[in-house]
């Protein structure tokens, strides 16, 4: 199905350069929005049969399982991030809340430690249940509160156009960064984990993300709420994905989706077009990836245009971890539950085993903040937890076995739920289960990891090149070229790859917001 409209009153589009983009995740339809601003003609292909890719929901039973959004970095007016938001069309018409706690690790014979949004009320808090901790937590916090002051530039170009001018700007806004970038870029969460004396602390600190990621990342999230730059938009992710896909249709972009691409075109080293999944080609004077990095590199081109740096970003940076994520709608309100952002996590006394792993910890998401996720009175809940790839794709080759094990999972997490919460197993109404393969089917990535390259001290400050070594006219974006991942990085590679196009071109790189 192919989608499209007019551009602009007033905008020619005869005799325009085209563009193919693989992909219509933000990062794909960010691409195209760009693209169509500055007099190109893009055609995006999508695998699925929806936009948004990893920013995604779908209905079951009248519930809403919403597999990615927890808070939009960039929510507030004002900062550089919201103003890409607003040229892509994303965050105009939003009902933006910001809550005041992120998450919450509940212990079965401690206190529960809350990650409270406001820096000063979480300092006294956690001073409170670890007191030997106290210096540490001032250091780590007061560093948060410096940041808050400040914004890193989102509007950049990429490095390679940066002049003199550009990078002194950049520098200049950089300074109250570099500070705390320097002391907490050189651990990762486990090692500021090691830190800590008080135990609650310690595992707490070690639930709120990855082990293997900076621990400037971890106060870098800790900051945007504090300055409620990370607000929840009620409606979820879909809503935000098909208004970036409204904006590029009205930009007069095309779309196919349900429409794989299977190999880009290469002829003397230029990207010419794309072959599909079907056997159809297609010619096009550029194209951009915005699809799977692994797929894109190893696949769709063969391999063929790699060197020591692209192969070293397979080979020593880790992506985030593949997912097991159930679903469970719920006929109870949980009025009386804390509001959060990020959900919360149960410490079990015995450990659980799903899909082959054993779990320590249960996350679960009350979503009773966003009356759009379930019917009234009704409620969403969401888990996920880290996930075994090969374990899953070994059972996915045996449809029984893998219905078996995704029920067992299922089982499991609704039984300690129920003890959490009595009397919740009669109230499930709806259950649904996703795997790595899940994720794997409906959007390529790689051994089904969920977002992209884990920001890892090694990494954080890195900048991937969005070409590759030898092949003219094409470029990639999205989160394969952007160590964190998210939606900010599928906006800002967009943006940066139009801008190298424009560039190439000769010409003016021009945005603005509807």
């Amino acid at each position: 199905m192919t989608k499209g409209a007019n551009v602009k009153a007033g905008t020619t589009m005869a005799g325009a350069k085209t563009v193919a983009v693989i992909g219509a995740g933000i990062a794909g339809l960010s691409t195209g929005c760009y693209s169509q601003m500055n007099g190109y003609r893009a055609h995006i292909y999508e695998m699925h049969s929806k936009p948004g890719g990893l920013c995604t929901a779908w209905e079951r039973g009248g519930y809403t399982i919403d597999c990615c959004i927890h808070w939009l970095t960039g929510s507030r007016p004002g900062t550089s991030l919201h103003k890409l938001w607003r040229e892509v069309g994303l965050i105009q018409g939003l009902e933006i809340i910001d809550l005041d706690e992120f998450t919450r690790v509940e212990f079965p014979d401690g206190p529960t430690v809350v990650f409270y949004t406001d820096l000063d009320r979480l300092e006294r808090h956690l001073a409170a249940i670890g007191p030997e901790d106290a210096p540490l937590l001032r250091e780590f916090l007061s560093d948060g509160r410096r940041l808050a002051k400040g914004e890193l530039p989102s509007d950049l170009p990429p490095r390679e156009l940066m002049g003199l001018g550009t990078t002194l700007r950049m520098m200049l806004k950089m300074v109250r960064f570099l500070r705390p970038l320097r002391k907490w870029n050189t651990l990762t969460i486990a090692q500021l984990v090691e830190r800590f004396q008080n135990p609650y602390l310690r595992e707490a600190f070690g639930q709120v993300w990855l082990p293997e990621m900076s621990a400037f990342v971890l106060l870098m999230t800790l900051v945007w709420f504090h300055d409620r730059q990370a607000g929840y938009p009620i409606g979820g992710s879909l809503p935000m994905a098909r208004a970036v896909e409204k904006r590029f249709l009205d930009l007069g972009g095309k779309i196919d989706y349900g429409t794989g691409v299977a190999e880009i075109l290469v002829d003397n080293d230029r990207a010419v077009g794309i072959r599909l999944a079907d056997g159809r080609e297609q010619r096009f004077d550029m194209v951009v990836s915005a699809a799977d990095g692994h797929a894109t590199i190893f696949d769709m081109l063969k391999g063929g245009y790699v060197d020591d740096t692209v192969r070293g970003w397979f080979a020593d940076f880790t992506p985030f971890p593949p997912l097991v994520f159930v679903g469970l709608g719920v006929d109870r309100a949980f009025a009386d539950e804390p509001h959060l952002a990020s959900g919360a996590s149960i410490g079990l006394e015995e450990p659980l085993r799903i899909g082959g792993r054993a779990i320590s910890r249960l996350p679960y998401h009350i979503h009773n903040y966003d009356p759009t996720m379930a019917p009234p009175g009704k409620t969403m809940i969401t888990c996920m937890f880290e996930a075994d790839y090969d374990y899953w794709k070994e059972r996915a080759q045996d449809r029984e076995a893998y219905e078996a094990e995704k029920k067992a999972a299922a089982d499991a997490v609704v039984k300690t739920l129920d003890r959490r919460f009595p009397g919740l197993a009669d109230q499930v109404e709806v259950v649904d289960v996703s795997t790595p393969t899940t994720f794997e089917r409906y959007t390529g990535n790689w051994r089904g990891s969920f977002e992209g390259w884990l920001p890892t001290p090694a990494n954080l400050t890195l900048t991937m090149r969005k070409t590759l070594p030898g092949l003219d006219s094409f470029y990639m974006a999205g989160q394969w070229v952007a160590p964190g991942g998210g939606l900010p990085s599928g906006v800002m590679t967009g943006r940066q790859v139009v801008q190298l196009m424009c560039h190439k071109d000769g010409r003016r790189f021009r945005a603005w917001a509807p």
